[in-house]
């Protein structure tokens, strides 16, 4: 079972009216199988970087993710990219409430899944400043994880504690110096918004990044 139900879902993006440098975007996903919850906590493939000086959300990757790309196919003229800022999220702009609304209280309609976010492509000099840290900081969790992974096609008996969907090699996997096992990508996020990375489950100091 893939972290993002590539195969799963059929996304839909509509075009709200933009504003200056902003744009409004609907994504919406539709499950294939009606009884399957949404991964509520893979954020719509989405990796992004705050703090709490920066009330904005910065885009600092984008992982596989059906929803975007189907935007990005749909509108060349406005696509989601790396580096913009996302200044709203169904209707929430303070930092905390959009991350929550990302991760985990995705809206529900008529039996599918979306989100609404603005989006700003023109980054500030502070916001662009912060991107440049988040872009070194990803890199550094990044080369962590790489240095982690288990062979592609291990499957594992226990879920991944983060996102609690099956370890089936169908995507990858890493196992931590403490023996835990998790989604990539899953670990990207947590240890990405952490200045030491510790274990979800034992909470065993694992390294860090200066």
């Amino acid at each position: 079972m893939a972290c993002f139900f590539p195969f799963r879902c059929r996304a839909r993006a509509q075009v709200l009216p933009c504003q200056e440098s902003a744009f409004r975007v609907t994504l919406e996903a539709e499950l294939k199988d009606p009884g399957t919850d949404w991964p509520l906590s893979q954020g719509w493939g989405l990796v992004v970087s705050s703090d709490e000086a920066l009330r904005e959300l910065v885009i600092v990757n984008i992982q596989e993710s059906t929803s975007v790309k189907h935007w990005n196919l749909e509108h060349p003229e406005c696509p989601i990219e790396v580096g913009q800022a996302i200044l709203e999220v169904n209707g929430k702009t303070e930092r905390n409430e959009m991350l929550e609304e990302l991760w985990g209280k995705t809206a529900w309609k008529d039996g599918k899944v979306l989100i609404q976010m603005l989006i700003d492509v023109q980054l500030t000099p502070r916001q662009r400043s912060f991107f440049n840290l988040a872009i070194r900081r990803y890199d550094v969790v990044d080369e962590f994880l790489e240095a982690t992974k288990v062979a592609h096609n291990v499957c594992m008996v226990e879920p991944c504690t983060i996102c609690q969907e099956a370890l089936d090699g169908s995507s990858d996997v890493v196992r931590l110096s403490c023996g835990h096992h998790f989604h990539k990508c899953c670990a990207q996020k947590r240890f990405f918004s952490q200045k030491n990375f510790r274990c979800p489950c034992c909470n065993n100091l694992l390294g860090g990044w200066n």
